[in-house]
């Protein structure tokens, strides 16, 4: 589920390593994919505000498929309670059939250097940044996964995925990703404890709604909150349905919505 409220679980979407000055217009490419992806404007007020908490970290943002799984399940499990966390099957399935969803936010430092992602590389096994600095890790600050459906709002059968999905693809499922599907639903925002409350999730999630928009990927998205982050959401441009009768995690959840089609504001949003 996503929560970004306290703990600003997320992270900048195509945003290149910060630097004083202007803020440009990046061009986002993943060594996933061949083709660059389109530029996204982040609104200068939103960089302005979190440069003094992001300018250390660097981000560089990339779409995630199924060699980021082992990373993401770590991450997944460190942000959110493990009634709430998606299983590490369920992972692998969402960056199997619709990575193209899916991003993460992503930082580098060797074991030596003295800030906190010297430690957090010290703590565990990370993956190289490339190939000829093997000794520079690459860390996974945050990610955001997504599917689509048929349903408005998030459902149960949304959250779900088909079990023999392994052997058996189905475009348009009863449970999981559909492919037809015209709602994009926003299951996992977060970011590693170590990092959150830096200003990351507001830009995250605008700059990842503006990408699904631009992409014509779907007429809308949708989400489930708790109470206490429906404000957050509201001021993102969501609208709240109230209780949801998803019982995902026990249950307790809000509805959330973006319909897109609405007149944007000055900053395209």
């Amino acid at each position: 589920m996503p929560r970004a409220l306290e703990s600003e679980k997320a992270t900048l979407e195509g945003m290149a390593p910060l630097e004083k000055g202007p803020p440009v217009q990046p061009s986002l490419v993943s060594p996933h994919h061949d083709d660059p992806l389109p530029l996204y404007r982040i609104p200068s007020l939103l960089v302005e505000e979190s440069f003094e908490k992001m300018k250390d970290l660097k981000p560089f943002s990339l779409l995630l498929n199924q060699e980021d799984v082992e990373e993401c399940d770590w991450l997944e499990h460190l942000a959110f309670d493990s009634i709430e966390a998606a299983s590490r099957e369920k992972i692998e399935y969402r960056l199997a059939v619709c990575g193209e969803l899916c991003s993460g936010i992503f930082s580098s430092a060797y074991t030596t250097t003295s800030t906190p992602l010297g430690a957090l590389i010290r703590s565990r096994k990370f993956p190289s940044i490339d190939s000829s600095d093997s000794d520079r890790k690459r860390i996974l600050l945050g990610h955001i996964i997504a599917t689509k459906h048929r349903h408005r709002t998030v459902t149960d059968d949304s959250m779900d995925f088909p079990s023999n999905w392994r052997t058996k693809y189905q475009l348009s499922p009863s449970t999981g990703h559909d492919e037809d599907g015209e709602t994009v639903c926003l299951h996992s925002l977060a970011v590693h404890p170590d990092f959150q409350n830096q200003g990351l999730g507001k830009v995250l999630l605008l700059s990842w709604v503006q990408r699904i928009r631009d992409s014509g990927t779907g007429k809308r998205i949708a989400l489930l909150c708790r109470e206490r982050l429906v404000p957050f959401y509201e001021r993102s441009g969501f609208k709240s349905l109230g209780p949801s009768k998803a019982q995902y995690g026990g249950g307790g959840w809000v509805d959330m919505i973006m319909e897109f089609g609405q007149d944007r504001n000055d900053d395209g949003f």
